[in-house]
């Protein structure tokens, strides 16, 4: 199975990175349902969270705390929002929302995704990079 996370892996398809190394990719998303969302990957196709090995499993959760504690940073939000999917692209992926202090109705943040243009995503991969490092 080639996803197209693995496409984005092997820069086949474009994407604004965040973040990468051996074992995972962090990118902007897309269709973001709010603004600075990123997608932590892990570079191994596996569709569902728990059959990662222990080791690739860790890490991924611990580059999303990075990664989360960086969005706050960036976007001065009270918190980060953290999903775990896997269903309508069959590849494990964790969504990070980073959440306003005015957002409390996950659902509707949820059904408001709307795509971003690559400028606007690289801006955001940006701040999150310089907060990363």
């Amino acid at each position: 199975m080639t996803t197209i996370f693995t496409k984005i892996i092997n820069r086949e398809i474009p994407a604004q990175f965040v973040y990468e190394d051996e074992v995972c990719i962090v990118i902007m998303d897309k269709f973001p349902a709010i603004s600075g969302q990123t997608l932590i990957i892990p570079r191994q196709e596996v569709d569902y969270i728990f059959d990662l090995s222990e080791d690739i499993y860790k890490h991924i959760f611990n580059i999303a705390k990075k990664v989360a504690k960086a969005s706050d940073e960036a976007f001065a939000t009270s918190r980060t929002c953290l999903i775990v999917e896997g269903f309508e692209v069959p590849h494990v992926h964790i969504k990070l929302y980073p959440m306003g202090h005015t957002d409390r109705n996950l659902h509707a943040i949820l059904d408001n995704v709307s795509e971003k243009p690559d400028e606007e995503l690289e801006t955001m991969a940006q701040k999150i990079r310089e907060k990363l490092t």
